[in-house]
């Protein structure tokens, strides 16, 4: 009877250990393309804009869309597509291409969905987003450049010790909404990168803050943000979510 049990312990185990690792994997994984989508190099979104007048749309937040961005982008925000776009976008038979930072950023695609849901007819993804665009030698533009500060990074299994030696930490999750529901560190405030800079009153500038998102590579921007703006003490969570502990995580 106590192998039995010792044995079901054991499979019961492996099971919770697997499905933590999947929902951890599903909240950080790129989606896959799907055969509908149309993606793009550089050369032809310009050669679309010449030709077609074509919209190029960065999907980032509004602090990073204006930081560095294609020239002329609009900056809408993966976010704030439904609200942005019917003023933003109104020819729905206009070429709009979007992009976002890099290869591994899913939000292009996720942008491409919700406007082909709404309606739009010619539209496309810039394959490799701003990274292939800067490989292939084209012009970035910055309207207001975040300057850059150092900062300093701690690794998920020093985040409790932080906790406990700096007192009244200040958990800042920039990630979206929907992914804060589905699992954040405990005590954690969301704050999503598209509205740090509407928000920013509502962070304590008296107390210690460590940046969360997704993967480690949105926070230092963030980070730098809140430094410009006078806080003090700000560090940020390396490797964002995708490292953190499972135990940490928390349905909401």
């Amino acid at each position: 009877m106590t192998s039995e049990l010792h044995n079901f312990r054991k499979i019961a185990n492996i099971v919770i250990n697997i499905a933590i690792l999947f929902f951890f994997l599903s909240c950080t994984a790129t989606p896959p393309r799907t055969s509908e989508q149309k993606y793009i190099n550089p050369e032809k979104v310009i050669s679309l804009i010449k030709e077609k007048k074509a919209v190029v749309v960065d999907t980032m937040s509004y602090l990073e869309c204006m930081d560095h961005r294609i020239p002329g982008s609009l900056c809408i925000a993966l976010e704030e597509f439904e609200n942005k776009s019917p003023a933003l976008l109104k020819d729905k038979k206009q070429t709009t291409i979007f992009y976002c930072e890099s290869e591994e950023c899913p939000r292009a695609g996720l942008t491409y969905e919700k406007a082909k849901t709404a309606g739009y007819e010619d539209i496309y993804i810039l394959e490799g987003g701003l990274s292939a665009w800067k490989r292939t030698g084209y012009e970035v533009e910055t309207v207001e450049r975040i300057k850059r500060a150092p900062v300093v990074s701690i690794k998920p299994r020093v985040l409790k010790a932080l906790a406990m030696e700096k007192k009244g930490l200040f958990v800042l999750d920039i990630r979206s909404e929907d992914a804060f529901k589905a699992g954040h560190i405990d005590g954690a405030i969301n704050i999503p990168l598209y509205t740090l800079h509407k928000k920013l009153k509502e962070i304590p500038k008296n107390r210690p803050v460590i940046v969360v998102d997704e993967s480690g590579k949105r926070s230092f921007l963030a980070c730098c943000y809140l430094i410009n703006n006078g806080f003090k003490d700000v560090v940020r969570l390396y490797g964002g979510m995708k490292h953190e502990e499972p135990r940490k995580g928390k349905k909401g």
